[in-house]
């Protein structure tokens, strides 16, 4: 059961993600200026506490962290990969503008994997 609510909670993240860089788009949030430089310092510093709250919800317990954060970037690359092959439109109406959200989207799932495994290591 925890699974699936991994895999729901992977898809409900990877929705608002997508959302986000729709909405941010138009606002120079991905030009690769300022304001991409804090959004990315912004995801690096959520990472954790975003990874922290799933595991909680999920009742993950004292369980390594890794395969929530696994199971979560799985759900969302898969996902990414489908949309920005068939349906790039819903990140952005010009699909030519999505590198740098696409780039922002990896270094989310790397954030959030690097977390995991930070969170695991031994005290």
């Amino acid at each position: 059961m925890r699974t699936l609510s991994l895999i729901l909670l992977g898809a409900v993240l990877w929705f608002l993600a997508a959302v986000f860089i729709r909405l941010a788009l138009p606002w120079g949030v991905f030009s690769g200026g300022y304001a991409t430089a804090i959004l990315f310092g912004l995801t690096a510093l959520l990472a954790p506490v975003l990874l922290s709250s799933v595991h909680r919800l999920t009742a993950g317990g004292q369980t390594p962290r890794l395969p929530t954060a696994a199971i979560i970037c799985l759900v969302g690359v898969l996902l990414d990969a489908v949309a920005m092959t068939w349906s790039p439109e819903l990140y952005a109406s010009n699909p030519a503008r999505l590198v740098n959200g696409a780039a922002w989207l990896l270094f989310g799932v790397g954030a959030l994997l690097t977390s995991a495994m930070l969170q695991d290591r031994p005290r």
